[in-house]
């Protein structure tokens, strides 16, 4: 694939902004919450299986977020694009902000990007979806409300060969109170296997959390779920409501909202 002509071609996908102006105090990020690849990059040269995979965005966030935004009737911010285009939670000068290989599985149309096609993805895309993040962060920070800052992902049941035991995970860096609070309400309620700072680190990974909540001094945490355990409409409404239910606890905590 050409870079210049990806660059002189691409539009912008805005992402998508549920309950903009509803219930204030939780604001939930969903970076990987879509497959779509732009009819302009030809697929990345990838075959079908490949592009409805877990490399190609986090298997049912979507459907956990729109139901946790419903449910407690909080504002969420989906991307629109895949990961594999363009990866919104990496520092815009990270490697993997335009992944060339995910998983194993090498991504022919990221190979060899001049600047100028780099840029237009990241203006495109990237750029869009923090935008409209920091906008509700703003709003809500000059309206004199500090609200906690989640992220919602979910990770295969394996990698590398080796099998991950857990079922929900809360990742954290330098302020570990929001995954704390989590973590003591999932095991209070349930009897899930349940990772601290696992199956990734947010010290680590974490760009969305730490630009718009742990800038700011608020509350922030990414929420992982493994994604066999989101196969279908049931699942995802039991999850959204576990983790609504939890979150709506931590909202009335004024540890966590100071």
């Amino acid at each position: 694939m050409d870079g210049g002509y990806a660059s002189m071609t691409t539009e912008i996908i805005h992402p998508e902004i549920i309950n903009p102006g509803k219930r204030p105090g939780l604001i939930i990020l969903c970076e990987h919450a879509s497959n779509f690849i732009p009819p302009v990059y030809e697929g990345l040269g990838l075959s079908r299986k490949h592009l409805i995979d877990h490399i190609a965005w986090d298997i049912g966030t979507e459907a956990v977020t729109r139901k946790m935004a419903e449910m407690m009737e909080v504002p969420a911010v989906l991307a629109k694009v895949s990961r594999l285009v363009i990866d919104c939670n990496r520092e815009p000068d990270r490697h993997g902000l335009v992944p060339e290989v995910s998983d194993g599985i090498d991504i022919p149309g990221n190979r060899g990007l001049d600047l100028s096609a780099r840029q237009a993805r990241i203006s495109a895309y990237y750029t869009p979806f923090h935008r409209a993040a920091n906008t509700l962060v703003q709003a809500h920070l000059k309206a004199g409300i500090r609200p906690l800052v989640v992220g919602m992902h979910s990770f295969t049941s394996q990698m590398d060969g080796i099998k991950r035991p857990w079922q929900v995970g809360f990742l954290y860096n330098k302020d570990p109170r929001l995954a704390e609070a989590m973590m003591g309400l999932m095991e209070r309620e349930t009897d899930l296997c349940i990772g601290n700072n696992q199956p990734y680190s947010g010290k680590d990974l974490y760009y969305t959390m730490e630009r718009h909540g742990a800038a700011h001094g608020l509350a922030q945490t990414t929420m992982e779920v493994r994604q066999d355990m989101l196969k279908t409409e049931a699942q995802t409404t039991e999850w959204a409501a576990l983790l609504a239910d939890c979150l709506d606890e931590c909202m009335q905590r004024s540890d966590l909202r100071g």
